[in-house]
C-alpha cells in the first residue's frame, strides 16, 4: 500500500507542476479563429478619415474578449496546437487598448511570456511579439516587451529606473520552422530568455521593474510601437521612418503572472513540439507559366504571394510578359520591380540593365524609388510573330515622390520613355529617351543588376567569374569576385563593347554598345561586405514597399538585388529637352566571342540596295531593322543586303511601310521560303497604313537578295 500511496503522491506533484503555469495564466491567445464582420461605413461628403469596411478580431481565451486584428492580410493556418494566425509582415497586427481596466493584464513583480512562431522573413528592425511598454520617446522607461530584431534574435526588454534591461539571444532563429520562445522576469532571478526550451540569455538588473500604465499604453502584437529606419540603412537622408511588422505565423501566445522555471519551459516546448512545416506561403519571383512555345507579348497580372499582393490596388492586365518559343526564357515588366524590365533565364534568374537615375537631397531619383509604381507604366506597342515592341514610361522620383530637376514653374521634372524592340532570337534593342529640363546634366543610364528571390544570394545565381568583356577587335577578358573585387576600371580589353553576365544558367544576359558611341565600363566597387557576400547586396528593392533608398541585405530572407557594373556611353540623339541612348541586350547561350557578328550587324549594318524603282530604305538602329518605303502599295519589292566581314548580316528585320493587305510571297537568293521558325512576319496598323514586319534567321558575310511579292487573290 505504501508503494501505491507514494506513486499517487508523485503523480499529483507532477500534475501540480504541469498545471502551475496554467493556473497562473493572465492571458492566452490561441489564434484558433479570426472572426470577421463587414460594415458599410456611413460617411458624409467632405469627411477626410480613411473608411474601413472589414473588421477582424482575435479572442483572448481566458476572458473571452475579442481584440482588433488590423491589416490588409491575415489568415488562419494550422498551428502547433489547433490553429494559428499568419500575419503579412506589412500591415497586420493586434492592438489592445486600455479603455476597459480589464483589457490589459497587469504584471508587477514577475511574469513569463511564451509563444510559438514561424518566421517568413526577419523584421526590418525590432518587432514586438508581445509588448506593453511606454515608448522611450515619451520620456519614460516603463513596461516590458518580447521582440525579434532584424538579425532574427529574440530579446526581452524590461524597464527599470531610467533604462531598459535586456536579455538577448546571440543566435538567429531559423526561417520557415516552428520555434518556441519564452521570456521570464522576477526580482530575484532577473531576466531570462529561452529558445526551444534552452536558456539563451539572462540579465540581472540593479533596479526594480517599472510597469507600464494600462490606461495610456496599448498592448501590441506584431507591430513596432514607433517608426524607425530599417536596420542596415545605408543612406538615412533617403530613407523615411516606418513601422515594423511581424512576417510569419504566431501561435499559443501566453502571459503568466509568475516566472516559470527552466524545467517547466522545457516541458512546454516538448509538449507542442512539431516537425511539420509551417503553412508559410511560397515566395518565388513571378515570371508566368512555362512558355507555350509562342513568341509574343502578353498582358497579365503576376502574383507574388497573398500577403504581399493584398495592399496593391491593381486588377487585370497590370504587367507584361514577353515569351519566347525556342527557350523557356522571358522578358518581364512586373509592378513588383516598379516595371523595371528583367530578362529571366530558363531557371528563373532575373537580370536587368537598370534605368535612368538622377539625384536630389533625398538621394536617388529613379524608378527603383517608386515603391508603389505611381509614376511607372508599360504598354504593348506591337506583338506579331516577327517582333514585339514594349514601351516603358517612368519618372525620376525619390522615395517620397519628388522629381529630379523639377521645374518650379511647371512642376515637371525628369521622365523617361524606354522602348524595347524584341525579336524571336531573344535579342532586343533598348531605346532610352530621357525627357528633362537639363538632359545633359549628370545622370546614370545603365547598371547591371541581378534580382534574387527569397532563398537566393548573389552567390547562388552568379559565378564568381561573373563578368566577361569583349571589344570589336575580338579581345576578351573575364573578371572574378572570388578573392577580391575586380578593378573599378577594368584594364582589358581596351574599349569594350560587349558584356556577358555569367549567371548559373544556360542562357546568360548580355549587352552590346556601338563603338561609335565611345563606350566605357566600370565595376560596381562600393558597399561591399565580403563577410556577407563578395558582391554588393541590398534588399531595399524589389518588392520593398517602404520609402527606403538603401538597405544592406543581411540574409536571403527577402527579395534582393546585386550590381556588377555600369556602362557609360555617348548619346545617339539629343535635343534641348531630350537625350537618347541605345543598346543591344538580351539572353544568349553562346560564348562571348560569337557575339561579334551580332554586334557588327547592328553597329555597322550591311548596306541595302534596291532592285526595283521607286523604293527606298535605311537602317534604323533603335529598332535593329531596315525601314523600307515602297513607291506604291501592292507592288512587288526586291532588294539586296551587301554583307561583308565588317558589315555582316545576322537575323535581319524589315519594316515595309504601306505594304497593304495580303500575305507576302518571300524568296531569298531566288529560293522560295515558307513561314516558320526561320522566317516570320506580321502586320502593324497605323493611322496612315498597314506595315509588314519581317524577321529572317540568316547569318552571312556575302550579298543576300530578297524578293517580296503580294500573294495574288484567288
Amino acid at each position: 500500500m505504501k508503494i501505491k500511496r507514494d506513486f499517487t503522491l508523485i503523480t499529483v506533484c507532477l500534475f501540480a507542476i504541469a498545471l502551475r503555469g496554467q493556473d497562473n495564466l493572465l492571458a492566452h491567445y490561441g489564434f484558433d479563429d479570426i472572426r470577421e464582420e463587414r460594415k458599410i461605413v456611413e460617411m458624409v461628403r467632405g469627411e477626410t478619415f480613411v473608411p474601413k469596411e472589414v473588421f477582424a478580431y482575435v479572442k483572448e481565451e481566458l476572458s473571452g474578449k475579442e481584440y482588433d486584428l488590423n491589416g490588409k492580410y491575415y489568415k488562419v493556418v494550422k498551428g502547433v496546437n489547433g490553429n494559428a494566425a499568419l500575419l503579412d509582415g506589412y500591415t497586420a497586427y493586434i492592438e489592445i487598448d486600455g479603455e476597459d481596466n480589464d483589457n490589459i493584464p497587469v504584471v508587477k513583480d514577475e511574469f513569463t511570456i511564451e509563444t510559438w512562431i514561424a518566421l517568413g522573413a526577419y523584421p526590418k528592425n525590432y518587432c514586438p511579439l508581445f509588448s506593453h511598454r511606454r515608448d522611450v520617446a515619451d520620456g519614460y522607461y516603463k513596461g516590458y516587451s518580447l521582440e525579434i530584431d532584424a538579425l532574427g534574435r529574440p530579446s526581452l526588454f524590461v524597464a527599470t529606473r531610467g533604462r531598459n534591461a535586456i536579455a538577448m539571444s546571440d543566435k538567429t532563429i531559423p526561417l520557415n520552422k516552428w520555434t518556441h520562445i519564452a521570456a521570464t522576469y522576477s526580482k530575484e532571478m532577473g531576466l531570462s530568455l529561452y529558445v526551444d526550451g534552452v536558456k539563451m540569455a539572462s540579465e540581472k538588473p540593479m533596479e526594480a521593474f517599472q510597469p507600464a500604465d494600462t490606461d495610456v499604453t496599448t498592448l501590441l502584437i506584431g507591430k513596432s510601437r514607433s517608426e524607425t529606419r530599417p536596420f542596415g540603412t545605408i543612406r538615412p537622408e533617403g530613407t523615411e521612418r516606418s513601422f515594423t511588422f511581424f512576417d510569419g505565423i504566431i501561435d499559443e501566445l501566453k502571459l503568466h503572472k509568475v516566472a516559470l522555471d527552466e524545467k517547466t519551459i522545457a516541458k512546454a516546448f516538448k509538449k507542442d513540439k512539431t516537425i511539420e512545416a509551417p503553412e508559410l506561403p511560397e515566395r518565388i519571383l513571378p515570371s508566368g507559366p512555362k512558355s507555350p512555345k509562342i513568341f509574343r507579348a502578353v498582358n497579365t497580372s503576376l502574383k507574388y504571394y497573398e500577403g504581399w499582393d493584398a495592399p496593391w490596388a491593381i486588377d487585370k492586365s497590370a504587367d507584361i510578359v514577353v515569351q519566347f518559343d525556342e527557350a523557356d526564357c522571358k522578358f518581364v515588366f512586373w509592378h513588383g520591380t516598379s516595371y523595371i524590365p528583367n530578362w529571366v533565364t530558363e531557371n528563373n534568374f532575373w537580370f536587368n540593365n537598370g534605368f535612368n537615375e538622377g539625384w536630389n537631397n533625398h538621394g536617388s531619383c529613379e524608378p527603383m524609388s517608386d515603391k508603389k509604381s505611381k509614376y511607372s507604366t508599360v504598354k504593348i506597342v506591337e506583338s506579331t510573330p516577327a517582333r514585339v515592341v514594349v514601351q516603358w514610361r517612368y519618372a525620376l522620383v525619390d522615395v517620397v515622390g519628388t522629381f529630379a530637376f523639377e521645374d518650379p514653374t511647371t512642376g515637371w521634372g525628369d521622365w523617361t520613355n524606354e522602348t524595347f524592340t524584341i525579336y524571336p532570337d531573344m535579342v532586343g534593342v533598348r531605346e532610352d529617351k530621357l525627357l528633362s529640363n537639363a538632359p545633359h546634366a549628370a545622370h546614370e543610364w545603365q547598371e547591371s543588376i541581378m534580382v534574387m528571390g527569397p532563398g537566393q544570394s548573389p552567390e547562388d545565381v552568379l559565378e564568381y567569374a561573373a563578368l566577361s568583356l569583349a571589344n570589336d577587335k575580338g579581345e576578351t577578358e573575364t573578371y572574378s569576385w572570388e578573392h577580391e573585387t575586380p578593378p573599378f576600371l577594368p584594364p582589358s580589353p581596351k574599349s569594350p563593347t560587349i558584356q556577358i553576365v555569367n549567371t548559373k544558367s544556360e542562357y546568360k544576359p548580355f549587352s552590346i554598345l556601338r563603338p561609335q558611341d565611345d563606350p566605357k565600363i566600370d565595376v560596381y566597387a562600393g558597399e561591399i561586405r565580403r563577410d556577407v557576400s563578395v558582391f554588393p547586396w541590398w534588399n531595399h528593392w524589389p518588392v520593398a514597399p517602404r520609402p527606403t533608398d538603401g538597405r544592406y541585405a543581411q540574409f536571403s530572407d527577402r527579395a534582393s538585388h546585386a550590381s556588377l557594373s555600369h556602362w557609360l556611353w555617348n548619346a545617339y540623339k539629343s535635343t534641348d529637352r531630350s537625350l537618347t541612348k541605345v543598346m543591344l541586350n538580351g539572353l544568349t547561350n553562346k560564348p562571348i566571342e560569337e557575339l561579334q557578328s551580332l554586334a557588327k550587324s547592328w553597329s555597322n549594318p550591311a548596306k541595302i540596295v534596291f532592285g526595283t524603282a521607286g523604293n527606298k530604305g535605311h537602317y534604323v538602329t533603335e529598332e535593329r531593322a531596315y525601314h523600307i518605303e515602297v513607291g506604291d502599295a501592292y507592288n512587288d519589292l526586291s532588294f539586296a543586303l551587301k554583307g561583308t566581314n565588317e558589315t555582316p548580316i545576322e537575323n535581319p528585320a524589315f519594316v515595309v511601310k504601306n505594304w497593304g493587305e495580303g500575305n507576302p510571297i518571300i524568296s531569298i537568293n531566288g529560293s522560295p521560303q515558307s513561314m516558320g521558325k526561320d522566317l516570320r512576319y506580321g502586320f502593324v496598323d497605323s493611322l496612315e497604313s498597314r506595315d509588314l514586319i519581317l524577321w529572317i534567321r540568316l547569318k552571312d558575310t556575302k550579298d543576300v537578295s530578297i524578293k517580296l511579292e503580294h500573294k495574288k487573290a484567288n
